[in-house]
Formats: C-alpha cells, sequence, structure tokens
C-alpha cells in the first residue's frame, strides 16, 4: 500500500465529496506542487557544482582587475550593473543546473559587491546611497528566485539602515527597528497558509528567515559595550508587546477559550521572562522566533533560534564581571526556575489543554 500523500487524489476526493477548491486555488496549488516536486541533483553534485561555478565567478573578477578594466568607481559601477543583469539572466534560463544556479548566485553578489562600492565612492556621504542600494534589493528580492539570494538581500537592506542609524548617530532609532523586524516575521508566518495557496511561499519564506536572523543579529548589540546604546529596557518592553501579541494569536489559533487555565500562565510567563529581558533582550527576541517556529512547524526557525539563544546565553556567562562561583549559583538557580515553572505549567495545564 503507498502510503505517500498524493495531492491530485486528495483534491479529487474533495470534489467528490463537495468540498472543491475554487478553480484559482486550485491552479496556484498544482503549481506550487510542481515546484516542489522538481527532482534535485545528489548533494554532491551540487557542492561541486557550485564550488566550480564560484571558481569561474572569482575568476572572472580577478580578471578584470589584473586587465584594470575595473580601475576606477565608475568601472566598478558599470560593471556591477553588468554582473546583476547577467545573473538575472542566468537565473531566469537556468532550470536544473546546478552550475548555473550557483554561477548566476555568485555572479549577482559580486556584482552588489562592485555596485555598492562604486555608489559610495561616486556619492560619497550622499544619502541617495542607501536609498539606491535598498531599492535594488527590494528588486532582486522579487526578481531573482532564489531563496538564499533573498536571504542574503534582507540582511544587506537591515544591514543598510543600520548602517544609516550609526552614521547619523540616532541610535534610539535601533530600538524601533527591532521593533519592526520582531513583528514582522509574526505577521508573515501568521498567514503562511495564504503565501502557499497563492504561489508566494518561495519569496515570503526566504524573506522571514531572513528578517529573523537580522533581528536575532542586531539583540547582540547589547553585549557589546562599545556601542553608544542604552536604555535596552525599550527594547524589552517592545519586545514583550510583540511576544504577547503572539502568544495571543496562538491561543485564538488554538481555539482556548478564555476561560482556560493556560492562557493566565501563558501571559505571565511571558511577563517572567521580560524580567531578564531588561538587560539581555535577546533572550526575548530568541523566544519569539522560537515559538514562532514551533507554531507554524518550521525547522529553519527552531533551528536558528536554539543555535541563537545558546551562543547568546554563553556569550552573556562570559561578559558577567562575576567570580566563576557566582555564575555558577546563578546558573543552577535559573536551571531550578525552568523546571520549576516546567512543572507548574504542566500541572495546571494538563488533559486536552496540555
Amino acid at each position: 500500500m503507498n502510503n505517500e500523500l498524493n495531492m491530485p487524489a486528495l483534491l479529487a476526493q474533495l470534489d467528490e465529496e463537495g468540498f472543491a477548491l475554487p478553480e484559482g486555488y486550485r491552479d496556484s496549488t498544482n503549481s506550487v506542487l510542481a515546484k516542489r516536486a522538481e527532482m534535485k541533483s545528489p548533494w554532491y553534485i551540487r557542492l561541486f557544482s557550485g564550488f566550480s561555478a564560484w571558481i569561474a565567478a572569482l575568476l572572472l573578477i580577478v580578471f578584470l582587475f589584473l586587465a584594470e578594466i575595473l580601475e576606477d568607481e565608475v568601472g566598478a559601477l558599470i560593471a556591477g550593473i553588468v554582473f546583476i543583469s547577467v545573473a538575472l539572466g542566468i537565473n531566469m534560463a537556468r532550470g536544473r543546473n546546478d552550475f548555473l544556479r550557483q554561477l548566476g548566485l555568485a555572479l549577482s553578489l559580486a556584482g552588489q559587491t562592485l555596485f555598492i562600492y562604486g555608489l559610495v565612492e561616486i556619492f560619497d556621504d550622499s544619502f541617495i546611497v542607501p536609498l539606491l542600494i535598498i531599492a535594488v534589493e527590494v528588486g532582486l528580492i522579487v526578481a531573482y528566485q532564489d531563496r538564499f539570494h533573498r536571504f542574503l538581500s534582507v540582511l544587506i537592506i537591515v544591514g543598510t539602515i543600520l548602517s544609516v542609524i550609526f552614521d547619523q548617530q540616532a541610535y534610539d532609532l535601533v530600538h524601533i527597528l527591532i521593533f519592526a523586524l520582531a513583528i514582522s516575521p509574526v505577521l508573515l508566518y501568521q498567514r503562511d497558509h495564504r503565501f502557499l495557496v497563492s504561489g508566494m511561499d518561495e519569496l515570503v519564506q526566504p524573506v522571514g528567515i531572513g528578517i529573523a536572523a537580522s533581528l536575532l543579529g542586531l539583540l547582540i548589540l547589547p553585549l557589546i559595550d562599545v556601542i553608544f546604546i542604552q536604555e535596552w529596557w525599550i527594547t524589552a518592553i517592545m519586545l514583550l508587546v510583540v511576544h504577547l501579541y503572539q502568544a495571543w494569536e496562538i491561543t485564538t489559533d488554538l481555539q482556548l477559550s478564555t476561560s482556560s487555565r493556560a492562557i493566565p500562565w501563558l501571559m505571565a510567563g511571558s511577563v517572567l521572562l521580560a524580567i531578564p529581558a531588561v538587560r539581555v533582550p535577546g533572550i526575548l527576541g530568541a523566544a519569539i522566533i522560537l515559538l514562532l517556529g514551533f507554531w507554524r512547524n518550521n525547522r529553519s526557525l527552531i533551528g536558528l533560534a536554539s543555535a541563537f539563544l545558546l551562543f547568546y546565553v554563553a556569550a552573556f556567562y562570559y561578559t558577567l564581571d562575576s567570580t566563576l562561583l557566582e555564575k555558577s549559583l546563578a546558573l543552577m538557580a535559573t536551571g531550578v526556575i525552568l523546571f520549576g515553572l516546567r512543572y507548574v505549567i504542566l500541572r495546571y495545564t494538563s488533559g486536552g489543554e496540555a
């Protein structure tokens, strides 16, 4: 007996039982399934194809520099535009060719580097530089159909915004940027089923991962003493608002009644988590992404948040201005509190709500 999920057969059965999908949804669903059903080469073939493509792109860039074709910023800007255009053409026509896929990615990243270098050198400190960079990256997110490329474009956009904030010394705007990055993946992924049906899943998923990675990256700043940003409690409050909104959406999605015993414990746990977040807001940020990953069954978000949380706790541990004994006692106390909280939650939310 074949236990593999057969979506066309499932859709046909829904038709027979009178639960047919609208025609637009059916077409988009079939399109998404067809893309996901494409055969992929073995991983080692893709690895060597990618390696050779990156070497080819690197040799091309080295040749341009040795030939003094890129001897000035105008040449770099023009070459960057050409590289990006060629990469877009390769991306549109590559099909299943892994070598062309990696070659297009390498050329695109090289082109973006040259383009940004040319812009910075020509316009110097002009405000037009970040605007052009963001505009190009947004265009590439839409036009360049590659998950990793879209992920990198999001990182470049966030990095550009952060560089403007630091250049203008408007450090308080970092709190607002973190809030925007925290609420965006929650809003995106709670509607992921709609994006899947509409065929936008290939665009939204890497963008959401890029936003989540940018959020966690920015939350490392409180651990760096040289950054001139104070009042991290503002970030903690903003993240708490996002976390409470997320918790409420989850309870709504699970159809828990307002009288459920799980809701007070969930809200109380969120507020309790905000206490250490006043100093280390990365804990709340990781909790938001981790909870979002479990809620939407997204392994990428779960892995990203878990790895960041381990790194963040270890980094904070080593930055504490305390003796090893005090650090050990703090870790032991934290472990006892977490075990106690787990017991209370399981004790008072046992049964169907667990």
